[in-house]
């Protein structure tokens, strides 16, 4: 039996439709998607088929429908028709938190987080030095609860409750964390944080007899300045070669990956980005400065994009030696698109090369000494003493370098 559909709902179904061609055209490269869909046929049947689906719910559809979260996932659904694994959509909370971090700081409460199967929020890593940090949150933390209030019922849905993980500096949060201990144990923290601007530490160092171990966790903002910094520290306390560790290192953005490797290359086209929008590549150059002494890289299966060019560049400019396991191979990078209500899309825009390295995407680079760990070693999780006898990797890089 056929159903009139009202004004109102068909004011609505324009409005959907409006609003999903303003994110595609306004805020996505129009040229991109006229190369995706190709005929003006194509796009009236994109739209049609989705004030279709729109239709047919809203006429026959037993519960209410959330329109925030319906807006959402339409867009997370376009996102994911893209096929690219590196593809995501941000609500306007997710991307402050992601645009805070790039410029070096965390704006919240000291960690970032993932949805967990069961609908709460898994921790996926802890900022150093923030509240989360001092109250002793760990990676694997499971987030039941926020304000004394249980996630899945918590007025607003999910995407309220964890917006006030990126709360305005000073705002006091409650959360409700559920631990699994190592013996399997259950255990159930209360915990009250508050909300602060915390500068990310980058880049640490020490010494080791007389090189440089420096671990570079992420590219940011201000992981050139720190890097500097840990230099010039350790050559002051007699370090003759350098350690350059990027192990479990994802990335971060080129920008920052090129301000770094101003610290250690001298003048020069360094990364290539090759953007399907434009005839001639984007080059990341250097400056004079240069740091002339032995080096090794250390990498693993975790090292990604940024920090595997890092690897690259230093293998290709300062004849670095790679140590470790085969890095993971993501070749490209993304760029993210900010919607008018505060909203993002993320997508990859570019490959990534460097002058030796052709397209390493899906294939990594494969290090010069090849060296495993037993499964039972994790080496952040030592203390530098431990890592200086369990991380074979390491062990094998300080040989590498007294080598050179």
């Amino acid at each position: 039996m056929s159903k009139k559909i009202s004004v109102g709902v068909t004011i609505g179904l324009m409005a959907i439709t409006a609003a999903v061609t303003f994110v595609i055209t306004g805020n996505v490269s129009l040229e991109l998607f006229n190369k995706k869909v190709r005929s003006v046929g194509e796009k009236q049947e994109f739209y049609s088929k989705l004030s279709e689906a729109d239709s047919f719910a809203r006429a026959n559809y037993i519960n209410p429908i959330d329109e925030a979260a319906l807006m959402d996932d339409i867009v997370t659904g376009y996102i994911n028709g893209l096929n690219d694994p590196y593809a995501a959509y941000y609500t306007a909370e997710q991307y402050a938190s992601l645009t805070d971090r790039s410029t070096g700081y965390n704006l919240g409460l000291g960690f970032t987080w993932e949805k967990d199967p069961g609908g709460y929020v898994k921790i996926n890593s802890i900022v150093a030095n923030s509240s989360a940090d001092e109250y002793g949150l760990a990676a694997g933390d499971i987030i039941m609860a926020v304000n004394n209030t249980n996630i899945i019922a918590y007025p607003g849905g999910y995407s309220a409750a964890v917006k006030l993980f990126s709360a305005p500096e000073g705002t006091k949060v409650k959360l409700h964390v559920k631990r699994i201990n190592e013996d399997g144990g259950t255990e159930f923290l209360n915990v009250d944080l508050i909300s602060a601007r915390t500068e990310i530490i980058s880049v640490t160092g020490r010494i080791i007899d007389n090189v440089g171990y420096i671990r570079i966790s992420e590219f940011n903002a201000l992981t050139a300045s720190q890097l500097e910094s840990v230099i010039g520290s350790l050559t002051e306390s007699g370090a003759a070669g350098f350690i350059f560790d990027v192990r479990d290192n994802e990335g971060g953005t080129v920008e920052a990956l090129g301000q770094t490797l101003d610290v250690i290359i001298p003048a020069g086209e360094i990364v290539r980005a090759y953007y399907p929008v434009y005839d001639e590549p984007i080059v990341v150059t250097t400056d004079e400065k240069s740091l002339d002494a032995p080096m090794t890289v250390l990498i693993n299966n975790r090292t990604k994009g940024e920090a595997e060019l890092f690897a690259y560049a230093l293998k290709d400019e300062k004849n670095a030696v790679t140590v470790g396991k085969n890095t993971f191979g993501k070749g490209v990078i993304q760029d993210t698109f900010k919607c008018s209500d505060g909203s993002a899309i993320r997508f990859s825009v570019a490959s990534l090369r460097t002058k030796n390295s052709g397209d390493f995407t899906g294939k990594g680079l494969k290090p010069d000494h090849d060296v495993s760990l037993a499964a039972e070693v994790e080496p952040f999780k030592l203390s530098p003493s431990e890592q200086d006898i369990y991380d074979e990797q390491l062990i094998k890089a300080l040989e590498t370098v007294s080598a050179g």
